[in-house]
């Protein structure tokens, strides 16, 4: 009887920890994806500092481009190290430089200091997903992915409602100091809940020259990628951006094949599931990412409404991905993820498709049951989409499998806004 008892209390701790290493994982989703914030905030941005458009912009081409290149780096640096400690790392990090950037006098101290914000992000978006991974099994790991998946993009809603509200009232430092809180609680949570899980056989050596390489190839891609859109493609220092990025990453696949322990496993990429599921993830996000771009000028330009109807209409699609990403982790644990993945994809497909059926006479409802539906669709993809991938991920590679999930993703956004860029200023030319 006393074992017994022993053995029922261990499991209700057990059960206990995972859902608040759930939470946990959560709510650095969260953080993460509260930074859409900065969007809203950009003019008030511009003119407290006194400067343009062009310069404010920077502020989130350093962050996106920092995020990107960092991020399978710091993914595998989580599998070597501990992925608990780098994910507690990652919100010390991310919550320093929030509250630094609040305070930041300078333009050029807050650039920077995004760069940091930038490394604690990456560290979060690696290893939340691999936590959660770890602490579910495998009956379970889509309603648990799903509900993360959930949580985290209701941080894109709630910064859209929140975030004008707080630059209205209070400025715009007010956008990074109200997630100075919101970190230093997660910090908590994550260092009384989560659990270091050894696995045998990881090597306890990280790839320095591999991640200087990598980081420097991504981001110089990412730079050639933004200042071709802005300035045009045959500009020498878009030329020269991309010629170091070619080198470096040539310079990057040679110090794999050398390494004993390289960032990025070239079998990860040969899966025979993994690959597909990664090129899918870059597809999807350059796609629909073509229909936010693109959509705000219909709205405004053609359609004739004002800036706060489009954001409402913006609004829609994270709630209803909010809504639907727990049914689509639900349902993983149910039903072949690969199924649900192929349904949110062509949910999203028909939605794209029904957008170039749009015209002037179309009213507010045809765009708000468009953009509902396409964030459905977002929502049962993420969710199964990321039950599917971190399914096949090595248990010794898990941080990593999350962090080439998330750049493939970010860099299928950077493509579509650059090439968008491109586009429209042609356009724009041309008429």
């Amino acid at each position: 009887m006393y074992y017994h008892r022993i053995n029922e209390k261990s499991k209700e701790i057990q059960l206990h920890n995972k859902w608040l290493s759930l939470l946990a994982a959560s709510m650095g989703m969260f953080l993460a994806t509260l930074d859409i914030t900065v969007n809203v905030a950009l003019p008030n941005i511009t003119s407290s500092f006194d400067t343009d458009v062009q310069t404010v912009q920077w502020i989130i081409i350093f962050y996106v481009g920092s995020t990107t290149g960092l991020q399978i780096s710091l993914g595998s640096a989580a599998d070597t190290y501990g992925i608990k400690r780098f994910f507690i790392v990652g919100l010390v990090i991310y919550t320093l430089a929030v509250l630094l950037i609040s305070i930041a006098p300078l333009l050029s101290l807050v650039m920077s200091l995004r760069v940091l914000q930038a490394v604690g992000n990456g560290l979060l978006v690696a290893s939340a997903p691999a936590l959660v991974t770890r602490a579910f099994p495998s009956t379970e790991r889509g309603k648990a992915l799903g509900l993360m998946s959930g949580l985290g993009i209701s941080g894109m809603l709630v910064g859209s409602l929140v975030g004008g509200i707080l630059v209205d009232t209070f400025g715009w430092r007010a956008i990074f100091a109200a997630r100075v809180p919101i970190g230093l609680i997660s910090i908590m949570i994550a260092i009384l809940s989560l659990r270091e899980t050894r696995i045998e056989g990881v090597k306890r050596e990280f790839d320095f020259k591999g991640a200087v390489t990598l980081f420097i190839g991504v981001v110089c891609f990412i730079l050639a990628l933004t200042l071709g859109g802005i300035t045009g493609w045959v500009s020498m220092h878009v030329f020269t951006l991309a010629f170091f990025s070619v080198v470096s990453l040539l310079a990057f696949v040679r110090i794999q094949k050398q390494s004993r322990n390289p960032v990025l496993e070239i079998s990860l990429l040969k899966h025979r599931i993994l690959t597909p599921a990664f090129a899918s993830a870059y597809l999807i996000s350059f796609a629909t990412f073509v229909n936010l771009f693109i959509l705000p000028f219909f709205v405004a330009d053609i359609m004739g409404l004002n800036a706060k109807t489009w954001g409402m209409l913006l609004m829609l699609t994270p709630l209803a991905a909010s809504v639907s990403a727990p049914l689509g982790g639900w349902l993983s644990d149910r039903l072949p993820a690969a199924y649900l993945t192929t349904l949110g994809i062509t949910i999203m497909t028909i939605v794209s498709c029904s957008f170039t059926l749009l015209d002037s006479d179309s009213t507010i409802l045809m765009v708000a049951a468009r953009t509902a539906c396409m964030g459905t669709g977002m929502g049962l993809f993420q969710a199964s989409h990321t039950t599917l991938v971190m399914g096949n991920i090595p248990t010794s590679r898990l941080a990593t499998g999350g962090a080439i999930l998330t750049m493939s993703r970010s860099m299928g956004t950077a493509t579509s806004v650059a090439i968008m860029s491109a586009v429209l200023a042609a356009r724009i030319s041309s008429y």
